[in-house]
């Protein structure tokens, strides 16, 4: 290939790096890219009428029950077995990259690839959809409750990953990190365990 992404510029934390464990999430507050049971809403569903299988939170970018966003609809998207695409697909989502003519282009932005949830027992990977979006309260999205809470780690590559598919733009991980350590350093009201890059 004329352009190989180095490791630098993967797309994904390594997969046992994305999920705090389920004994200590209690100490970590509702906040983006966590992952929640489907809430009972209308729009969660599919084409057909069949409930999505989990949402991941994409806003508010803070804590969910933070004060300035207590009375804020939360914005979810669908989350899907990957299992549920073509093989090929399957590897380019879990890669982020695709060849064409020789040379590695970004492929399918819209997506962010997780692996097995915690307590899992199928071993099932999954990605979000950036493309299927809905606003839900909050009050329903605690009733369903939190099935997996991603670490600070994995929530930057997450970010860097929305940021290409909404903008379009070429921010390298470290960039990124860079800019939520800033975030959470200076922000007083921060609840929970800092990350160790803070």
């Amino acid at each position: 290939m004329a352009v190989s992404p180095s490791a630098s510029h993967a797309w994904y934390p390594p997969a046992d790096s994305y999920w705090v464990d389920p004994a200590q999430a209690n100490e970590y507050p509702f906040r983006y890219g966590d992952v929640f049971a489907t809430p009972d809403h209308p729009g969660c569903v599919t084409s057909k009428g069949k409930r999505w299988p989990h949402v991941i939170v994409l806003h508010p970018s803070c804590e969910i029950n933070a004060k300035s966003a207590s009375d804020t609809a939360i914005l979810v998207a669908r989350v899907n077995r990957i299992q549920n695409l073509s093989a090929p697909q399957r590897a380019v989502v879990r890669l982020g990259w695709r060849e064409e003519n020789l040379v590695a282009k970004v492929a399918h932005t819209n997506t962010f690839w997780m692996p097995p949830l915690p307590m899992q027992e199928d071993g099932a990977d999954w990605y979000a959809d950036f493309r299927r979006l809905v606003s839900v309260d909050p009050k329903s999205l605690d009733e369903s409750g939190r099935e997996a809470c991603m670490s600070h780690d994995a929530r930057v590559y997450l970010i860097r990953k929305e940021m290409s598919f909404k903008y379009r733009w070429n921010v390298s991980i470290d960039e990124v990190r860079e800019l939520e350590r800033q975030r959470i350093a200076s922000d007083p009201n921060f609840v929970g365990p800092k990350p160790s890059w803070v």
